[in-house]
């Protein structure tokens, strides 16, 4: 009596982009339970897609805002300096509420739910800036910000549900639901932390470039073709290269935002666009155009010795 062959299909293989840390083993095992829930994408990607369409194209006005709610005004990012104070908020308001546990004095309780309150406040800058911040990301960095997002939102619900207890006298529910949530809260910026640290999200992707600071040759000027963008090593730093006329100007070949190839991109009059996720540089100075990017490029000096290009650093991305 004869019998079917079953065929095994070996899983597929991950790739290292999907496969966290190894040690520690703490950081290893949150990772595996984040960054499996592969569920959430399909919200993700329609959340990102309707938020990338409501910013529209550079130049658009809702980009503008996009601009405002990275940081690029600020020339850093936005969301890290927002983060404190729903934080430090919701310290507060748990001091105070152990206090108030000791000591039911009223005061105790009316600055803890001031606290709760003014956290729940600042939430909603920190949340829209976060949410600006998430939607250029791709992959496992997509659904750790997902999921750091819904908890956020879930943790302000239920912070919103203890004011609402204590403002009917149920202080010790109140102060049950606020702790509970304080907890996840701990979690959550422990996923924060994961994307800006550890994965670099909202960081400078130039800052550990080094550079000349006097001037080093780079290129033939016969070599170097009016109005393409060349890349170049210049004593260890890309930088790209613009020829306009008789000028010559010279930025950072790396994008700020998250290490795209600038000179990869297009350029239409002296501004440069990552072909990433579209963030522009001015070519004359490396100034932020527009965001995502909210680093300006290193810029250098440029000048013409022997037939040959030669590039010096002149700041700090």
């Amino acid at each position: 009596m004869g019998s079917d062959a079953v065929e095994v299909v070996p899983a597929p293989q991950r790739g290292w982009e999907e496969t966290p840390p190894l040690s520690p083993p703490l950081r290893h095992w949150i990772a595996e339970m984040v960054e499996q829930q592969t569920w959430t994408d399909q919200y993700a990607v329609q959340v990102q897609d309707w938020i990338l369409k409501l910013f529209g194209q550079p130049g658009q006005f809702g980009r503008k805002i996009k601009d405002i709610l990275s940081g690029t005004w600020l020339g850093h990012a936005l969301h890290p300096v927002l983060t404190d104070l729903p934080i430090g908020a919701w310290t507060g308001s748990m001091l105070f509420d152990l206090l108030w546990l000791n000591d039911e004095r009223e005061g105790n309780a009316r600055t803890a739910e001031d606290m709760l309150l003014f956290g729940l406040i600042a939430a909603v800058g920190t949340a829209i800036t976060g949410v600006t911040d998430w939607s250029d990301q791709i992959d496992t960095d997509r659904r750790i910000g997902f999921i750091h997002g819904a908890l956020n939102t879930g943790i302000a619900l239920v912070n919103t549900a203890s004011f609402g207890l204590r403002k009917l006298g149920l202080k010790r529910a109140g102060i049950g639901l606020s702790t509970v949530s304080y907890v996840a809260l701990l979690f959550s910026a422990y996923l924060g932390g994961e994307l800006s640290f550890a994965k670099g999200i909202g960081v400078n992707h130039d800052a550990f470039e080094g550079g000349p600071n006097d001037f080093v040759p780079v290129m033939n000027e016969n070599d170097l073709v009016e109005g393409k963008l060349t890349r170049v090593d210049a004593d260890g730093i890309p930088a790209v290269l613009l020829k306009q006329g008789s000028t010559i100007y010279a930025i950072g070949a790396i994008c700020t935002h998250m290490g795209g190839p600038l000179n990869e991109g297009t350029v239409e009059n002296d501004i440069v666009t990552c072909p990433w996720h579209g963030s522009q540089f001015r070519m004359t100075d490396g100034s932020v155009v527009t965001s995502p990017a909210v680093y300006a490029e290193p810029n250098f000096a440029v000048r013409i010795r022997d037939g040959k290009v030669e590039l010096r650093r002149l700041d700090h991305a």
